[in-house]
């Protein structure tokens, strides 16, 4: 058949495509995913008494987040949790799923008797190319993945999505269902309109002085003002989420030793986190030769070294010349732009840039990534504060940092600011609070850079880790420091 009557043949309303959602089935709504299914998919949860939902980061709520409707949808999320459904995860109303980019599909494909089949997944892809390729655009993510796993497959046809370079695209013949939606209108009166909906004064005032700051408006500044409406955060968390905040004296400081750690012609990862977000902009990176791309996403700045020529990618054994990503998501607007069909920037599945054995073919990897607290062993907490509470999951960084490990010449930087809580809190700790998340175990923990300094830890001993580690702390808790490290570790 024709891809275009093939196309035809699957087209539907939401409403239509969702019907093939049974009673309890397991469905997947992936991060950066569709922006009307979501809605038709919590209905029909309500019409066959529900469903088990997993979710990354999102950015909205249909209703299957409220407390009302806990009964009716398991809520699991993997990967990230994210700002807007932290406090569905504090409160136990849904769980949390761990496992890796490289791992996630390892139970399905090896058809083990524990793996958890796909039902239905819903995704949004461009309209279709002229040999009947549809995209997944800048934020490809795990999507692909899931396309070629799950049972049934509901594209939403955005036209808003557009073709990147690289392998992020699927057939028609892949997808079961297509629903096609209008474009997300969007410009600065479109977002001040939604401000309407802030009862608040003194905050809808803050929303619009932050849209007046916007250059360019996209569908990241849409989600991130929907979420800000919907849960009242103060206006300078939006300013963060959206990446125009400006970094911190701190992090200035962090970025000078970092500038001095990554030598000419390594191969960058960076999370978007923080403070590595805030390295490109702070300076880090400026003065460098021949810098290569190959991460999990991006942060602000990255492609603009690309475009300056810094990070021409010129000696990377994997994908010469080419910046390489699973999803181009953390980039600016603009950045974003530059990106569409641009040659110079590609796009693959999370399942084969993070693979270990493709890390560690590509010499002088440094992959600088965050953490909200390190024990004096070099134990690396990158997702829970106050004992068990998770701020957020893994995402690609123990892929990531592994892959800087075993890398020729590679390296793996840990960043964080030495204080939390205004100054009142040492993110260098003797020990982890119980209940605490070991994200990177000691023994792959490489080097750490607070706004003290650099610790080198690889190769060393328990004793000799806690002073790096004690050096690099805020100077008014190194002596309590070295009095619990004498109590542990002498």
């Amino acid at each position: 058949m024709d891809w275009r009557e093939d196309y035809k043949r699957k087209l539907a309303t939401a409403e239509d495509a969702v019907r093939c959602v049974g009673p309890g089935q397991r469905v997947v709504v992936p991060i950066a995913g569709p922006r009307v299914l979501p809605d038709a998919l919590f209905r029909r949860g309500q019409e066959v008494g529900g469903l088990e939902v997993r979710l990354s980061a999102p950015a909205s709520d249909p209703g299957w987040l409220q407390p009302a409707y806990q009964e009716l949808f398991r809520i699991e999320f993997e990967l990230f949790i994210g700002d807007f459904a932290r406090s569905v995860h504090d409160e136990r109303r849904a769980s949390y799923l761990p496992n890796l980019f490289t791992t996630q599909f390892k139970p399905l494909d090896e058809g083990r008797p524990e793996a958890r089949p796909i039902d239905v997944l819903v995704v949004s892809v461009s309209p279709p190319d002229e040999q009947g390729r549809v995209y997944f655009g800048p934020h490809n993510w795990n999507k692909r993945g899931y396309v070629r796993r799950a049972k049934m497959v509901i594209a939403e046809v955005d036209p808003g999505i557009r073709p990147v370079c690289g392998l992020n695209y699927v057939h028609v013949s892949e997808i079961d269902r297509f629903v096609e939606v209008p474009p997300l209108e969007l410009n600065k009166d479109v977002l001040k309109g939604w401000l309407g909906q802030v009862p608040e004064q003194e905050l809808r005032s803050q929303y619009e002085e932050l849209v007046e700051e916007l250059d360019l408006v996209g569908p990241e500044h849409a989600l991130a003002i929907r979420a800000a409406v919907a849960r009242r955060y103060p206006a300078e968390v939006v300013r963060r989420a959206l990446l125009l905040s400006e970094p911190p004296p701190e992090y200035r400081a962090i970025a000078g030793y970092l500038g001095e750690v990554v030598p000419d012609g390594a191969t960058l990862q960076i999370g978007v986190g923080e403070p590595s977000m805030f390295m490109v902009r702070a300076g880090a990176f400026e003065g460098k030769e021949d810098l290569g791309i190959h991460t999990e996403m991006a942060c602000p700045g990255l492609a603009e070294l690309v475009e300056r020529g810094i990070a021409n990618g010129r000696r990377k054994a994997l994908h010469p010349g080419k910046a390489v990503a699973a999803a181009w998501s953390g980039l600016s607007v603009r950045e974003l732009q530059t990106v569409i069909g641009n040659p110079a920037f590609e796009v693959y599945d999370p399942e084969y840039v993070l693979d270990l054995r493709n890390l560690a073919r590509l010499d002088g990897l440094h992959a600088i990534n965050n953490a909200l607290s390190i024990d004096l062993l070099g134990q690396i907490n990158s997702e829970s504060v106050f004992g068990s509470r998770m701020i957020n999951g893994t995402g690609g960084q123990p892929e990531a940092h592994i892959g800087a490990v075993v890398s020729r010449g590679g390296r793996a930087i840990t960043l964080l600011p030495s204080t939390a809580l205004g100054g009142t809190v040492s993110r260098i700790v003797a020990t982890h609070e119980e209940g605490s998340i070991v994200t990177i175990p000691r023994f792959f923990t490489d080097t750490v850079i607070t706004e003290y300094g650099v610790a080198r830890l690889m190769g060393k001993d328990h004793r000799q880790r806690a002073e790096e580690l004690i050096a690099v702390a805020h100077p008014d808790f190194r002596a309590e420091l070295r009095r619990q490290a004498r109590r542990l570790l002498w």
